[in-house]
């Protein structure tokens, strides 16, 4: 059961942390000058110009179009780019849009990425647009943005997106046009996104949390707010964690049974299931019961996720003791490199205890030898799952596991003696037999019923 729960999480946050740095081909600072400078081009050219430039480019792209040379896949990406934005400064922007799609894969998809959202955003603006559908094009467009990876910047000792390119204003054929080049595309991106996310439930109520503890200080109030968000999250699933350790503990003691049958049924591992299912049918424990409340609490770890990647950007400068910024991972610079930093390093020294505690008496040693691997190998596996995950979202979840074991070991307080001494019956000292009355006592009342049997007698 345990490595079925643990099976579940890691199903589950490879695809959490994926939206925080899934990956991206960053824009080389040799390929942003030269795009900036085309695309200004394009800036200076009349419409009938621009629409004759769409004819060459497309004439450029054909021989080249789906050929697997490297070289040439860049070029075609650059040159759909360039198409694109054609047809968006002559304002066919359903052409330019189809055309950025095709330029995402390649290393210019920070630009069309921007361009497909600015693109979004202005049509959601239009009095007979579709709002609501041109706002989830801008939306999906900006956290694409946001997946890619986060590189150490020496100049500054922190962590940022790749650089981008960035229209001032966003659309339309205006003069004095500016392409900001050196703007991080995933803080531009998560900017944007927080207009967005602001009536979204979870992030008002983050900003609820935050508000009620603005007495912690400007810093101190988000940290606050992340405090009370894990013992909320604790209280609320209380009663579905209890029965989890009532049942992890219930099995624990059957482990000593457990073990007598597999010595029982050695060779025979079908009878040996049956046996089993048996003894928990007659201890009316199912071996499943410890697995179904960690489900249900699943759908709150993905609620707060959710939360803090829509509250990304109001992390952003929050101080927390070493760290610069609570938006970015937990890292320390070693060797000019980051790695997994003290935060991150604690909540797997916390995940190593709680397996500790959970942790089943093993039945055969290559079971005791399955645990111990598992035990050291899961906090190792969890921090490179985590470690692209904003240290909020680390700091919440070692709240959340500072407060789960202490709720574990409050719960399941069988100790290693009391299961050793069930599974070994000698071990165990007999009662000592309830003191009789002292011996004078007996003697009284031995002298009392014999004068009485005397005085029947003279009668």
């Amino acid at each position: 059961m345990r490595i079925a729960r643990l099976a579940l999480l890691l199903l589950l946050l490879p695809l959490l942390a994926g939206c925080f740095g899934a990956g991206g081909v960053p824009l080389s600072d040799t390929s942003r000058e030269s795009i900036a400078e085309s695309l200004e081009e394009i800036d200076r050219l009349g419409e009938t110009e621009i629409r004759a430039r769409i004819g060459s480019f497309e004439q450029e792209l054909a021989p080249i179009a789906d050929s697997k040379d490297l070289k040439f896949k860049d070029k075609a990406a650059r040159l759909r780019l360039l198409i694109a934005y054609c047809w968006e400064s002559v304002g066919e922007y359903d052409e330019a849009v189809s055309w950025y799609k095709q330029a995402v894969q390649s290393q210019y998809g920070s630009v069309a990425y921007l361009r497909m959202a600015d693109i979004a955003e202005s049509l959601a603006k239009q009095p007979e647009a579709d709002k609501a559908v041109w706002t989830k094009e801008a939306i999906s467009a900006l956290e694409r943005a946001t997946a890619f990876r986060l590189e150490f910047d020496p100049a500054t000792r922190r962590l940022r997106g790749p650089y981008t390119l960035a229209r001032v204003p966003s659309v339309g054929r205006t003069e004095g046009v500016v392409w900001e080049r050196d703007r991080d595309i995933v803080r531009l991106a998560r900017e944007q996104l927080d207009g967005h996310y602001r009536e979204r439930l979870i992030y008002r109520f983050f900003d609820s949390l935050v508000s009620v503890s603005l007495w912690a200080g400007e810093n101190g109030a988000y940290i606050v707010a992340i405090a009370l968000l894990a013992i909320l999250a604790k209280l609320i699933t209380t009663p579905l964690s209890a029965s989890q350790f009532r049942s992890m503990r219930s099995m624990q003691l059957l482990q000593p049974e457990i073990k007598k049958l597999q010595a029982k049924y050695k060779d025979d591992k079908q009878q040996l299931a049956k046996a089993q299912m048996q003894l928990f049918k007659e201890a009316k424990i199912s071996p499943f019961s410890s697995c179904l409340p960690m489900l249900i609490q699943m759908p709150i770890l993905i609620w707060v996720y959710y939360g803090i990647r829509y509250f990304v950007y109001r992390f952003e400068g929050v101080q927390f003791l070493y760290l610069p910024s609570l938006a970015d991972p937990d890292f320390l610079i070693i060797g000019g490199r980051p790695l997994p930093g003290p935060l991150l390093l604690l909540y797997a020294v916390s995940m190593y205890f709680s397996q500790k505690l959970i942790a089943a008496p093993a039945a055969t040693p290559e079971q005791a030898q399955q645990q111990k691997l598992m035990t050291y190998m899961m906090p190792v596996m969890f921090l490179f799952i985590l470690k692209d995950l904003p240290a909020a979202f680390i700091l919440y979840w070692f709240l959340q596991n500072i407060l789960m074991t202490g709720h574990q070991f409050l719960m399941m307080r069988t100790t290693a003696a009391q299961v050793a001494a069930l599974a070994d019956p000698s071990s165990q000292q007999p009662r000592p037999k309830p003191p009789g009355p002292p011996p004078e006592a007996l003697e009284k009342l031995s002298q009392g019923t014999q004068r009485a049997k005397k005085k029947r007698k003279k009668h």
